[in-house]
């Protein structure tokens, strides 16, 4: 009996998909990155990164038609009656028609290899397995392997039901603890979780092999940066029953564009008590006005929405983490939003998208999960079900990492702002491990002119850790100026802080394949 035979066009159509599947340089090559370790502050910390492999002489927008970039999307999960997830893809008729779901995105699996020898550390990915790779570790769970990673787009916000959502065009919810921030992932159902360890080092090393610049504030922007903390700042004067304003006296004359170098009309704020700067009044409100000399000579008044308030002597107003989706006006998936409020630092004031991810870095601190800290040591966790605050043993492993000890916070833009991240620590055994390790100028309290370069040049981000930390918060707050950003971790928070420049964001990792 002969063999059936195929017919041209099919044969062509199949021929074709082998050529694909076995040739395509958007599937089958390794791209990479490289940059020299450093060893001098001065001479080493500025040099420019080296794309390698296939990624020579691309461009961020080249990535577009990359694996995995080019399959990174924007989606809505909506969970259905039986509990089980479906993703609707943005461009879709079905992605604007549900009102329900949280707005994530996508992330295919992939493999990495990261390698710090002679004097350089360098990133690659690829899409198919090869010698000296492996499977991402996010999307590694318990050994476990799952085909997709979804990140929230935007920060966290606790609905009603106790549920995270990441959805636009709200107040996110800071002020609260790991702890409960974990919980209230989880309340979401299985394979929800808050940014954990693994997942955000998935994200700094796609970021890294794109855009080839260790410093994401100078690639994609400085985000929200530059807002003024309330404490003690526009305290009221004239208490007034039922208002929607806050009568503060500035001790010298006020412009509005002096009072808009630290809030914006526009903008989110929050009132927070005098005597306890840490207690928040009121929170969830968008500033609306600037009055200057009311009710009388001298006086400012600041207009605010919503319900009114009656205000007292005990409260101070000043800048907030800014609503979720001002990044949505963005072009495309990259890139930074206008600026806002006066100069001269308005470039600090600004949403940042990398990848339809909004403000990964700026406007919250956010509790990155799978981790702990002790006594200035990382333990950690491949295994979401198993996060816990606290935890050593079982699940938790020491990491072989001998990161040094930086508890000074310096003065912003002074002569003591000089411990900026030098180096990513390296494990062979544990290589995608890549925790802040050291800072510059160790031994040295101060310098002038040391601030401008440190923090414009190299990954930009400021080094913190001490002992009495149990967890890490990633990526600055609204106050936090160019010390925010993409490898900003600090090692100064515990599991019971609860703080208005702490937040969250929901991921999610399938047990089974989620439903189209």
């Amino acid at each position: 009996m002969s063999a059936p035979r195929l017919h041209a066009p099919l044969l062509l159509a199949l021929l074709s998909i082998s050529w694909i599947i076995g040739k395509s340089p958007a599937l089958g090559a390794e791209h990479g990155v490289r940059w020299k370790l450093i060893e001098d502050e001065v001479a080493d910390y500025d040099l420019p990164c080296e794309r390698l492999g296939a990624a020579a002489g691309l461009t961020a927008k080249d990535f577009d038609q990359v694996f995995p970039w080019s399959q990174m999307k924007l989606c809505k999960l909506i969970t259905r009656p039986d509990g089980s997830i479906k993703v609707c893809y943005s461009g879709k008729p079905e992605f604007g028609a549900a009102t329900q779901g949280n707005v994530m995105v996508e992330i295919p699996k992939h493999h990495m290899r990261r390698v710090v020898s002679e004097g350089h550390e360098s990133r690659w990915i690829s899409a198919e397995p090869r010698p000296g790779y492996v499977v991402d570790p996010a999307f590694v769970e318990a050994g476990r392997e799952v085909d997709h990673v979804y990140v929230g787009a935007y920060e966290a916000f606790i609905a009603s039901d106790g549920k995270m959502q990441s959805v636009s065009g709200v107040h996110p919810n800071p002020d609260k603890t790991r702890v409960q921030y974990r919980e209230h992932a989880r309340a979401n159902g299985p394979g929800f979780g808050t940014m954990d360890l693994r997942t955000l080092l998935l994200l700094q090393n796609l970021y890294l092999i794109e855009h080839a610049d260790r410093n994401s504030q100078r690639a994609l922007g400085n985000g929200w940066g530059k807002l003024l903390q309330p404490h003690q700042t526009h305290r009221c004067v004239q208490p007034e029953r039922a208002a929607n304003r806050l009568i503060t006296h500035p001790a010298k004359p006020a412009t509005v564009r002096k009072i808009e170098e630290g809030i914006f009309v526009g903008g989110a704020i929050q009132i927070t008590s005098h005597e306890k700067s840490g207690d928040v009044l009121l929170a969830g409100r968008t500033l609306t006005a600037i009055k200057l000399d009311e009710p009388e000579p001298g006086f400012v008044s600041l207009h605010f929405d919503g319900e009114p308030v009656d205000t007292t002597t005990d409260m101070c107003l000043g800048g907030s983490a800014q609503k979720t989706g001002w990044a949505d006006a963005i072009p495309g998936h990259s890139s930074h939003g206008d600026f806002h409020g006066s100069p001269p630092y308005e470039s600090y004031r600004c949403a940042v998208k990398c990848r339809h991810m909004e403000n990964l870095w700026g406007n919250l601190w956010c509790f990155i999960d799978g981790v702990n800290l002790s006594n200035g040591r990382a333990y950690i966790c491949d295994d979401m079900s198993a996060y816990a605050s606290g935890m050593t043993t079982g699940a938790y492993r020491p990491v072989a990492l001998n990161q040094l000890l930086q508890n000074d916070n310096g003065d912003i833009g002074g002569v003591r702002e000089v411990h900026f991240m030098k180096n990513l620590g390296y494990d062979p055994k544990v290589p995608w491990l890549a925790l802040p390790l050291d800072f510059t100028y160790q031994g040295l309290d101060s310098s002038p002119g040391k601030s401008m370069p440190l923090r414009s040049g190299h990954f930009g981000d400021y080094y913190y850790l001490n002992t009495k930390a149990t967890c890490y918060v990633h990526g600055g707050g609204f106050d936090h100026y160019w010390r925010c950003g993409l490898f900003t971790l600090r090692g100064w928070a515990t599991d019971t802080q609860k703080w208005y420049l702490y937040g969250s964001r929901l991921i999610y990792k399938p047990a089974k394949p989620a439903r189209k």
